[in-house]
């Protein structure tokens, strides 16, 4: 992408007694400029030219786009857990399904970034729960 202009002239009529005031930005992106005739300060925004506009609605579709394949990733991850879990719990149990079927659940949950107090929270009562067996 092209490097931004450094120079924009801005030109409009004061609101006071109508004159031509002419501002122009080099990098600054505000600046206040006084009337010549009436001495009406104004502050003057650098304006929004077509490139940067355009860098920002490409930044914001690559992160649409990102966000949509994480979510697409989430949502398949889950239904493989999903079926995961009823083959545990129907099938494929072997006495301890349900069991089984718990702990595939919270290694989703830890794998897959859930709430981070919730995964914390799995983590300290497997550990209680091993120190309970020790």
């Amino acid at each position: 992408m092209k490097q931004q202009p450094f120079d924009i002239h801005v030109k409009f009529a004061c609101q006071h007694c109508g004159l031509e005031i002419g501002v122009v930005f080099t990098t600054e992106p505000v600046t206040s400029v006084s009337c010549s005739s009436c001495h009406q300060t104004f502050t003057v925004m650098r304006p929004a030219i077509a490139e940067e506009i355009l860098f920002d609605w490409e930044n914001e579709a690559l992160f649409q786009k990102i966000r949509a394949d994480k979510s697409q990733s989430s949502n398949a991850s889950l239904m493989t857990l999903i079926i995961n879990v009823i083959e545990l719990l129907t099938w494929r149990d072997n006495g301890d399904g349900q069991v089984e079927a718990i702990k595939a659940m919270r290694q989703w949950l830890i794998e897959n970034e859930g709430p981070p107090t919730l995964a914390e929270l799995i983590q300290a009562c497997d550990n209680r729960r091993m120190h309970k067996r020790n």
